[in-house]
């Protein structure tokens, strides 16, 4: 399974996925909203917040490119906005993995079931990279 590039952006996420989408001769993909749905805390998302991307996806030359926007109250600094996201269908390996990343790092998602996922966390490792890992049924490369 890849481990892909996930770029996160300070509300601007739709317009960047247009910026790339043409670019890179694509479609515009589908775009998931924070919607209405629960947020980590189980309560529903600040009305503010509903339309920012949640997550969206692309396939540039065979890499798949992942795109967020930030939560409001955490933003990111431009330049140092790209996680690595861990996709595994194995939760014992990824809730391992997860601790080993976590080893004098900084757990800044515990693994929690999500609307998405039976098992999904960010983490900052030793060298202040910033991982997310998430529980997939299967494990299908790009």
């Amino acid at each position: 399974m890849p481990i892909n590039p996930y770029l996160v952006f300070n509300g601007n996420t739709r317009e960047a996925l247009t910026f790339y989408a043409q670019v890179f001769g694509q479609e515009l993909p589908d775009i998931m909203e924070f919607g209405p749905g629960p947020g980590p805390d189980g309560q529903p998302y600040p009305v503010e917040m509903q339309s920012l991307v949640l997550h969206a996806e692309l396939i540039v030359h065979g890499t798949r490119l992942m795109f967020s926007d930030a939560m409001p109250y955490d933003p990111v600094t431009i330049g140092q906005n790209v996680t690595l996201a861990l996709h595994l269908s194995d939760v014992d390996l990824l809730q391992k993995t997860f601790d080993q990343l976590a080893k004098d790092g900084n757990v800044i998602m515990p693994i929690q079931k999500t609307f998405w996922s039976e098992a999904y966390g960010i983490v900052e490792d030793t060298f202040g990279v910033q991982w997310q890992v998430n529980h997939v049924e299967s494990e299908v490369s790009v």
